[in-house]
């Protein structure tokens, strides 16, 4: 049993470190220096008060991933002609 977890971690060193080399290859993200300024965020407070953007902003991120997933999980189905 042992034998086969070493060979288990093995492959998942290795995916672990392909990952890691693609993910290095990605160009650094455009927005990740992109400073709002100290009014806009006073101002977002209010209107944050009257209405919920940060909630309804978290709940449409919820909703689009379990959209997303469900029409991955269908198009896999699909491809193994699981469901037509």
């Amino acid at each position: 049993m042992e034998f086969i977890k070493g060979i288990w971690n093995a492959i998942v060193d290795v995916v672990d470190d392909i990952v890691n080399a693609i993910v290095m290859l990605l160009p650094d993200s455009p927005f990740k220096d992109v400073a709002i300024p100290e009014e806009v965020v006073e101002i977002f407070g209010y209107v944050n008060y009257f209405v919920p953007i940060r909630a309804m902003l978290a709940i449409g991120m919820s909703w689009l991933g379990a959209i997303g997933v469900y029409y991955l999980y269908q198009t896999i189905l699909r491809w193994a002609r699981t469901i037509k």
